[in-house]
C-alpha cells in the first residue's frame, strides 16, 4: 500500500513518469496478474510501450497457466498451440520450445516435435541450455546415445551442473545396460569386472549388492549394502536391501 500511494503521488506530480508507471505495474502484478493487466490496459500508448516487457511478462504466464491445464487434462495438440503462441512472442526461448517439443510428442507428432529440436540446435549451438534441454529431450525419447552425442558438441569447460549430471547419468545408465547383458547371457563374473574397474558409485554398489544377494553369497551382499550406508546414511534401497539379506539368511 505505501509503494502503491508513492507511485500514484509520482504520477500525480508528473503524468508521464514511466518510472512511475513501471513501479505501479510491478507492485499490481504482485497482487495479481489481473490487477496489473487491467492497469495496463487503462494507459495510453505511450506509456503502455514504456512497460510493453511487462505486458509480454504477463500475457506469457497467462498462457503458460493455460497450458499447463490443458496437458494436465492430456489435450495434448492444444496445449502445443498454445505453446506456439508463447514461443511466436519469445522467439527462440529454449524452455518453450523444449515444452512445445514435448507437447507436439505427446500428441503423436514425432518429426515436427524433433523439427523443433533441431532448429532450436541450429540456432543456439553452443548455448548450454538448449544443450541440456535438446539432451534431456533426446533422452526422455530412447535416445541416450544420440543425446551423450549433442552433449559432447559443447567444450567441456562451458558444461553447467545439470549437463555433467545428465551425462554422468546416461553413461551409468549405458554401463548398467551392458553389465546387465553380460550377466543376462550366463556372463556375470565378466559383468562385475566390468562394474568393478569403474569409479564407485551407489548405483554400481547397489547392483552388486543385488547380485550377490540373489545368487546368495550373503556376506559380499551386505558389505556393499554397508560400503553404500557408510556414504548414505539414509539410503533406502540400501536399507532395504540389508533388511533382506538378514532375513534371507536367518
Amino acid at each position: 500500500a505505501a509503494a502503491e500511494r508513492y507511485y500514484r503521488q509520482a504520477l500525480r506530480m508528473d503524468r508521464d513518469n514511466n518510472l512511475a508507471v513501471r513501479g505501479l505495474a510491478n507492485v499490481y502484478r504482485r497482487e495479481s496478474p489481473e490487477k496489473a493487466s487491467a492497469y495496463i490496459a487503462s494507459l495510453p500508448a505511450s506509456q503502455r510501450r514504456s512497460i510493453d516487457d511487462i505486458e509480454r511478462s504477463l500475457a506469457n504466464a497467462r498462457l503458460e497457466q493455460q497450458a499447463t491445464a490443458l496437458e494436465g487434462q492430456g489435450r495434448w495438440a492444444e496445449a502445443a498451440a498454445v505453446q506456439r503462441q508463447r514461443l511466436a512472442a519469445t522467439p527462440g526461448d529454449v524452455w518453450i520450445t523444449y515444452r512445445l517439443a514435448s507437447d507436439l510428442l505427446s500428441a503423436g507428432q514425432r518429426s515436427e516435435a524433433d523439427a523443433q529440436m533441431r532448429a532450436l540446435a541450429q540456432q543456439k549451438p553452443q548455448d548450454p541450455e538448449q544443450v541440456y534441454a535438446t539432451g534431456l529431450y533426446l533422452s526422455g525419447n530412447n535416445q541416450a546415445r544420440a543425446a551423450l552425442a549433442h552433449i559432447s558438441t559443447l567444450p567441456r569447460e562451458r558444461w553447467t551442473d545439470n549437463i555433467r549430471e545428465l551425462d554422468d547419468r546416461l553413461r551409468a545408465n549405458e554401463l548398467l545396460a551392458s553389465a546387465n547383458a553380460l550377466r543376462d547371457s550366463g556372463k556375470e563374473a565378466e559383468a562385475e569386472m566390468l562394474l568393478k574397474r569403474q569409479p564407485p558409485s551407489t548405483r554400481v554398489e547397489l547392483t552388486l549388492a543385488d547380485w550377490a544377494q540373489q545368487r546368495g553369497d550373503y556376506s559380499t551382499a551386505i558389505a556393499h549394502y554397508n560400503s553404500v550406508l557408510s556414504k548414505e546414511a539414509d539410503n533406502l534401497d540400501a536399507r532395504l536391501g540389508l533388511t533382506e539379506v538378514y532375513l534371507a539368511s536367518g
